[in-house]
Protein backbone atom coordinates (compact mmCIF):
# COMPACT_ATOMS: atom_id res chain seq x y z
CA UNK A 1 0.00 0.00 0.00
CA UNK A 2 1.40 3.55 -1.06
CA UNK A 3 0.67 6.09 1.36
CA UNK A 4 0.96 10.15 1.17
CA UNK A 5 4.47 10.24 2.50
CA UNK A 6 5.29 7.40 0.28
CA UNK A 7 4.62 9.89 -2.79
CA UNK A 8 5.67 12.98 -0.77
CA UNK A 9 8.79 11.88 0.48
CA UNK A 10 9.84 12.49 4.00
CA UNK A 11 9.20 16.13 6.22
CA UNK A 12 11.69 18.86 4.40
CA UNK A 13 14.06 19.21 7.76
CA UNK A 14 16.11 22.81 8.55
CA UNK A 15 15.44 21.82 12.88
CA UNK A 16 18.30 22.65 14.47
CA UNK A 17 20.60 23.98 12.52
CA UNK A 18 21.12 27.49 14.44
CA UNK A 19 19.50 29.16 11.24
CA UNK A 20 18.97 32.99 11.90
CA UNK A 21 16.95 34.23 9.10
CA UNK A 22 15.01 31.97 6.45
CA UNK A 23 17.48 32.71 3.45
CA UNK A 24 19.93 30.40 5.44
CA UNK A 25 17.65 27.39 4.33
CA UNK A 26 18.69 28.47 0.31
CA UNK A 27 22.36 27.48 1.37
CA UNK A 28 22.21 24.86 4.41
CA UNK A 29 21.58 21.47 3.71
CA UNK A 30 18.45 19.99 5.80
CA UNK A 31 19.16 16.76 8.10
CA UNK A 32 19.04 13.57 6.67
CA UNK A 33 16.55 11.45 8.46
CA UNK A 34 15.85 7.58 8.19
CA UNK A 35 14.53 8.24 4.49
CA UNK A 36 15.40 9.73 2.02
CA UNK A 37 14.32 13.14 0.31
CA UNK A 38 12.87 12.89 -2.83
CA UNK A 39 13.46 15.63 -5.60
CA UNK A 40 11.22 16.61 -8.52
CA UNK A 41 12.85 17.45 -12.04
CA UNK A 42 13.24 21.02 -11.27
CA UNK A 43 15.75 19.86 -8.14
CA UNK A 44 13.11 21.00 -5.78
CA UNK A 45 12.13 19.03 -3.27
CA UNK A 46 8.80 16.97 -3.18
CA UNK A 47 7.50 17.21 0.46
CA UNK A 48 4.03 18.29 2.54
CA UNK A 49 5.52 19.42 5.49
CA UNK A 50 9.00 21.37 6.78
CA UNK A 51 10.52 21.46 10.14
CA UNK A 52 12.27 24.68 11.11
CA UNK A 53 11.90 24.25 15.00
CA UNK A 54 14.97 24.99 17.38
CA UNK A 55 16.53 27.40 15.69
CA UNK A 56 16.68 31.27 15.91
CA UNK A 57 14.32 32.89 14.00
CA UNK A 58 12.96 36.39 14.80
CA UNK A 59 10.85 36.45 11.92
CA UNK A 60 8.83 34.51 8.90
CA UNK A 61 9.54 37.09 6.51
CA UNK A 62 10.56 35.60 3.49
CA UNK A 63 8.92 32.46 4.05
CA UNK A 64 6.92 32.79 0.80
CA UNK A 65 10.17 32.58 -1.27
CA UNK A 66 11.98 30.62 0.31
CA UNK A 67 9.51 27.85 0.41
CA UNK A 68 8.22 28.61 -3.11
CA UNK A 69 12.26 28.27 -4.34
CA UNK A 70 13.21 24.18 -2.26
CA UNK A 71 9.54 23.02 -2.58
CA UNK A 72 8.19 21.60 -6.08
CA UNK A 73 4.72 21.86 -4.82
CA UNK A 74 4.24 25.24 -2.16
CA UNK A 75 0.60 24.99 -2.78
CA UNK A 76 0.47 21.46 -0.86
CA UNK A 77 2.12 21.99 2.22
CA UNK A 78 -0.04 20.88 4.92
CA UNK A 79 2.27 21.19 8.12
CA UNK A 80 4.89 23.78 9.23
CA UNK A 81 7.14 23.60 12.65
CA UNK A 82 8.09 26.93 13.86
CA UNK A 83 8.57 25.74 17.58
CA UNK A 84 11.07 26.67 19.47
CA UNK A 85 12.53 29.73 17.73
CA UNK A 86 12.07 33.74 19.09
CA UNK A 87 9.33 34.46 16.85
CA UNK A 88 7.79 37.37 18.67
CA UNK A 89 4.62 37.74 16.07
CA UNK A 90 3.72 36.06 12.81
CA UNK A 91 4.53 38.03 9.43
CA UNK A 92 1.27 38.74 6.45
CA UNK A 93 3.44 36.30 4.40
CA UNK A 94 2.72 33.38 6.48
CA UNK A 95 -0.81 33.38 5.35
CA UNK A 96 0.91 32.92 1.74
CA UNK A 97 0.53 29.07 3.08
CA UNK A 98 -3.43 28.62 2.90
CA UNK A 99 -3.65 24.81 3.07
CA UNK A 100 -1.71 24.28 6.50
CA UNK A 101 -3.37 22.36 8.62
CA UNK A 102 -0.83 21.71 10.85
CA UNK A 103 1.01 24.59 12.64
CA UNK A 104 3.49 24.43 15.70
CA UNK A 105 4.48 27.62 17.41
CA UNK A 106 4.97 26.55 20.56
CA UNK A 107 7.97 27.97 22.82
CA UNK A 108 8.40 31.66 20.47
CA UNK A 109 7.92 35.41 21.72
CA UNK A 110 4.70 35.37 20.97
CA UNK A 111 2.32 37.29 23.02
CA UNK A 112 -0.50 39.37 21.53
CA UNK A 113 -3.40 37.00 21.27
CA UNK A 114 -5.54 38.94 18.95
CA UNK A 115 -2.77 39.15 16.48
CA UNK A 116 -2.40 35.88 16.06
CA UNK A 117 -5.22 35.56 15.69
CA UNK A 118 -5.58 37.64 12.91
CA UNK A 119 -2.82 35.76 10.96
CA UNK A 120 -4.55 32.34 11.37
CA UNK A 121 -7.63 33.21 11.07
CA UNK A 122 -6.90 32.89 7.25
CA UNK A 123 -6.75 29.06 7.84
CA UNK A 124 -9.69 27.76 7.03
CA UNK A 125 -7.92 24.37 7.10
CA UNK A 126 -5.72 24.55 9.99
CA UNK A 127 -6.99 21.62 12.36
CA UNK A 128 -3.84 21.15 14.89
CA UNK A 129 -2.10 24.19 16.31
CA UNK A 130 0.63 24.67 19.38
CA UNK A 131 0.86 28.01 21.19
CA UNK A 132 2.03 27.56 24.66
CA UNK A 133 5.52 27.78 25.72
CA UNK A 134 4.38 31.61 24.71
CA UNK A 135 3.79 34.64 26.93
CA UNK A 136 -0.07 34.42 25.16
CA UNK A 137 -0.68 31.56 26.75
CA UNK A 138 -0.53 33.29 30.25
CA UNK A 139 -3.31 35.24 29.03
CA UNK A 140 -6.86 34.87 31.21
CA UNK A 141 -9.07 32.86 28.72
CA UNK A 142 -6.35 32.23 26.27
CA UNK A 143 -7.49 28.69 25.47
CA UNK A 144 -11.48 29.83 25.01
CA UNK A 145 -10.09 33.21 23.29
CA UNK A 146 -8.12 30.56 20.62
CA UNK A 147 -10.85 28.00 19.93
CA UNK A 148 -13.25 31.14 19.46
CA UNK A 149 -11.56 32.45 16.75
CA UNK A 150 -10.92 29.23 15.10
CA UNK A 151 -13.57 26.92 15.53
CA UNK A 152 -12.55 24.24 13.29
CA UNK A 153 -9.44 23.34 15.73
CA UNK A 154 -9.57 19.79 16.69
CA UNK A 155 -6.51 20.12 18.52
CA UNK A 156 -4.68 22.79 20.49
CA UNK A 157 -1.54 22.63 22.39
CA UNK A 158 -1.16 18.47 21.73
CA UNK A 159 -4.90 18.54 23.17
CA UNK A 160 -7.81 17.16 21.24
CA UNK A 161 -10.46 19.59 21.77
CA UNK A 162 -13.42 17.79 23.57
CA UNK A 163 -17.26 18.14 23.55
CA UNK A 164 -16.90 20.19 26.95
CA UNK A 165 -13.92 22.65 25.51
CA UNK A 166 -17.10 23.24 22.62
CA UNK A 167 -19.58 23.61 25.04
CA UNK A 168 -17.75 26.76 27.06
CA UNK A 169 -16.70 28.51 24.32
CA UNK A 170 -20.56 28.27 23.35
CA UNK A 171 -21.61 29.58 26.85
CA UNK A 172 -18.87 32.48 26.37
CA UNK A 173 -20.38 33.48 23.00
CA UNK A 174 -23.78 33.84 24.75
CA UNK A 175 -22.32 35.52 27.76
CA UNK A 176 -19.72 37.67 26.11
CA UNK A 177 -18.72 40.05 29.37
CA UNK A 178 -17.37 37.21 30.97
CA UNK A 179 -14.03 37.62 32.75
CA UNK A 180 -12.24 34.91 30.12
CA UNK A 181 -13.46 37.15 27.17
CA UNK A 182 -11.69 40.14 28.38
CA UNK A 183 -8.43 41.11 26.57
Amino acid sequence: MVTLTDINGPPLDFSFKGLHCLDEMKTEKPRQGMRKYKRAASGKYICTSVRLNNNLFQSVIGIHDVIHELIEQPDKLTWLDLSFNRLSSLANELTSLPNLKILYLHGNALSDVNSVLRQLKTFEGLISLTLHGNPLEERKGYRNKILLGLPQLKSLDFNNITPADRKRVAAQIKHPHSIASRF
